[in-house]
């Protein structure tokens, strides 16, 4: 499986395809929003397989697709029945036939990575349990417009070492930012996705940090981050997992201890009252999660773009 093909995980794309992959989203965004759009996948389809529930992916995706010109095209799981009904090799290699890509949004990293292997067409992660490198792109995105150059700056992820930290840890170790995890213990991020970033980060002379006090985490950060303490599928850990997170809600109090200039962003939906508080979320002087959430249409047309325009 050629791997350069498909959009699986953020790590196996060069810094080079990253960054052009976030100006190509800053450009379409520009296109759009002067009435000037272009149409670069005219003529072609591309295949929406979503298990997990979604309102900004899903809308995101679909509303993009036809914004480039192409078709797209909802694939039910209830219908298809993967891996039951019908085997994912032959499901695969179907597909190839019939769309020119497949986004796939579900529960297990290896069902997206058999679909990449087995079909012949690229393959774009939507969210996997493990990674969620669309995500990734709409912040780098926003970040890029409200902050700057990435180098050097501080992204501080405040809650539970999830498949967002770590795609966003790999995005921090290609673009040269720190990336600091605040978390209960027991909450960290898998050893072996840390292990793979740090030598990225000690090319580009970042680093990677681990606290259990939020509070010390936010110190130097530039813009701090959140996301549901309770994934997709682990309704029933809730909670137990809520008793360790308390002290981890971003609030007031926490910006308090950050920099003034510090933003904060969060990849939605929100429980309001939990990692979050309304007086945060309704701060739009200081929360970058509406404009991320834009984002994420020009991100993942530009994602769109890079696995069926510019990768032979």
């Amino acid at each position: 499986m050629n791997k350069n093909r498909h959009l699986l995980r953020l790590a196996d794309w060069t810094e080079e395809r990253i960054v052009d992959t976030i100006e190509t989203a800053i450009r379409l965004k520009e296109e759009l929003k002067t009435g000037t759009p272009t149409a670069p996948l005219r003529g072609k389809s591309v295949g929406m397989f979503f298990e997990k529930p979604s309102l900004r992916t899903i809308t995101t995706f679909q509303v993009g697709i036809a914004q480039l010109g192409a078709f797209p095209v909802q694939l039910s799981p209830d219908s298809i029945g993967l891996g039951k009904r019908e085997s994912i090799k032959d499901v695969a290699r179907c597909l190839s036939r019939w769309v020119d890509a497949l986004v796939v949004r579900c529960f297990k990293q290896e069902l997206l990575e058999q679909l990449a292997e087995y079909g012949n067409i690229p393959v774009v992660n939507a969210l996997t349990d493990d990674y969620h490198p669309c995500q990734a792109f709409a912040f780098a995105q926003t970040i890029r417009e409200n902050i700057g150059e990435f180098q050097g700056k501080t992204v501080a992820f405040i809650g539970d070492g999830n498949n967002v930290a770590n795609s966003f840890l790999a995005l921090c170790a290609k673009l040269g930012m720190n990336f600091t995890l605040a978390c209960p213990k027991g909450f960290e991020q898998p050893k072996a996705i840390v292990e793979e970033a740090l030598p990225e980060m000690a090319k580009r002379n970042c680093c990677y940090k681990v606290f259990n006090d939020p509070k010390e985490a936010v110190k130097n950060a530039d813009i701090l981050y959140s996301d549901v303490w309770v994934s997709m599928g682990q309704e029933s850990e809730k909670d137990s997992k809520q008793s360790h997170f308390w002290p981890f809600q971003i609030n007031d109090e926490l910006l308090s201890f950050a920099p003034a200039h510090c933003k904060v962003s969060h990849c939605l939906p929100a429980h309001r009252g939990e990692e979050i508080t309304d007086s945060v979320m309704d701060n739009l002087d200081v929360n970058l999660s509406y404009e991320e959430a834009e984002n994420r249409l020009h991100a993942h047309k530009a994602v769109l773009c890079q696995v069926l325009e510019k990768t032979k």
